[in-house]
């Protein structure tokens, strides 16, 4: 002989069903979205390349060039004028544009130059 199972038992027995899935469905969402926010500021380690072009107005491309004494200053003052933290490397645009696809490369007037800038400063 069988027990008869009231409805408000099997109601039960479902909503503890759902309730586990809905609970598994949330888990899997949570890794995925941990994972997508991980991969973000991983990405926002990576500093920034400024290319200034020759006729900028400023007049600063002599210090700019490679192995030149008032570089480092100059260079450290436009990444920070722009929200970055201090330069890691400033030189001739060609150098910084062999990374580049060719349509990057066309865009670069000859003659400019390169900051490679640090992380943004909030």
């Amino acid at each position: 002989m069988s027990i008869p199972i009231l409805p408000i038992a099997k109601i039960t027995l479902a909503a503890r069903a759902n309730r586990k899935v809905f609970r598994l469905a949330l888990f899997f969402l949570g890794g995925i979205f941990a994972a997508v926010a991980l991969k973000i500021t991983a990405g926002a380690d990576e500093g920034r390349t400024l290319i200034i072009p020759p006729n900028d107005g400023y007049g600063f491309e002599e210090c700019l060039k490679a192995g030149s004494q008032c570089g480092l200053v100059v260079a450290d003052a436009w990444c920070k004028a722009h929200g970055y933290a201090a330069a890691s490397g400033f030189g001739p645009a060609d150098e910084a544009a062999g990374t580049k696809d060719e349509a990057a490369r066309s865009r670069i007037e000859p003659g400019s130059v390169h900051v490679t800038c640090g992380n943004r400063v909030n």
